[in-house]
């Protein structure tokens, strides 16, 4: 029986290409993903101006080193708004003395003049009664008992003597509690005014920027003698190697990708470096990938974006284009 040539070829074609086809399978999915962070902009709550440059860019700096040392621009008028605000807090306060002491005064004679009407008509009853007493005491027909008996009304002017301070006092004694209560506002408005203006002076004398990280300094915003205003970047800084790649996983190669999953990571530039990222974001839907990102980067691709987590001593550059792997079973 004669074999055709041509099975033969296949079956052995078909030998080869099987054990291949599966290795080929079992190759990594690779994608492209940028390594980089974003710069980290440096800037001030409130307008400064700037005093001094320590660094130039494109500079290495480590984290705590002095970049620049500046001035608050605002410190005089706030200064001079705090001073006219205390300059009227102590007008206030002695006016409340002032006012205080009047008033105690007015009710002290108030109450000097009640106890002397009283005191004045008490006097004259007594004077009356005894002028009655001697009258009395020349007649036979009186008994001694009846001469000597007090009137109803000096027991009541005696009696109303010894409470007629009393409301005086009442008034005396809630002035002062109210003053006393005010003075203590006053006084705490005050002392925080006086705390505000050590800090003004503190933070006159100089604010230093110090950089947050170890890293390289970026642009340099602003030149000595300039006042940038609250909240204006003075200068970005990013770190020499990056910590973070972003990726996209094209739509044909998505998988299910968790959190905490690790990816390889490849230099292009060393295609023998590698390193592990870990995955710490996933997109929530499929974008249009960057160019840099695509294979060909004249054909449109979409994907779904992750970010990696990766070591932060590494090789690799800022802003440096790398190859993402996955091996799929």
């Amino acid at each position: 029986m004669k074999i055709n040539p041509v099975y033969v070829l296949m079956l052995i074609g078909l030998l080869v290409l099987v054990p291949l086809a599966r290795k080929i399978q079992q190759r990594p999915t690779a994608f492209y993903g940028i390594a980089e962070n974003q710069d980290i902009d440096l800037s001030l709550e409130h307008a400064v101006m700037v005093k001094r440059i320590l660094v130039k860019e494109g500079e290495a700096v480590k984290a705590g080193q002095l970049l620049m040392v500046l001035e608050r621009t605002n410190i005089p008028f706030l200064r001079a708004s705090l001073l006219q605000e205390k300059k009227q807090l102590d007008a206030e306060r002695q006016e409340l003395l002032t006012k205080n002491n009047n008033r105690r005064e007015e009710l002290n004679q108030a109450q000097a003049a009640a106890a002397f009407e009283l005191e004045n008509q008490l006097t004259q009853l007594l004077a009356q009664q005894a002028q009655n007493e001697r009258l009395l005491a020349g007649l036979e027909s009186v008994s001694t008992s009846a001469i000597a008996k007090e009137t109803p009304e000096i027991t009541a002017l005696k009696a109303e003597q010894a409470t007629v301070t009393q409301p005086y006092i009442l008034q005396k004694n809630n002035l002062q509690k109210e003053t006393k209560a005010e003075l203590n506002s006053l006084t705490a408005r005050l002392e925080k005014i006086d705390l505000e203006l050590a800090e003004l002076e503190r933070e006159f004398q100089t604010l230093e920027l110090k950089s947050p990280i170890d890293g390289v300094i970026g642009k340099v915003n602003f030149v000595p003698g300039e006042q940038p205003s609250s909240r204006e970047t003075l200068l970005n800084i990013y770190r020499l190697h990056p910590d973070q790649v972003t990726t996209y996983i094209p739509e044909g190669q998505l998988t299910s990708l968790q959190l905490g999953d690790s990816l390889v990571v490849r230099s292009i530039q060393d295609q023998e470096y590698v390193i592990s990222g870990q995955i710490i974001g996933l997109g929530n839907k499929i974008r249009e990938l960057p160019i840099r990102m695509r294979r060909d980067p004249e054909v449109q691709a979409w994907g779904r974006e992750v970010l990696l987590k990766i070591p932060d001593e590494n090789a690799l550059m800022q802003g440096e284009r790398v190859l993402i792997e996955q091996i799929i079973d």
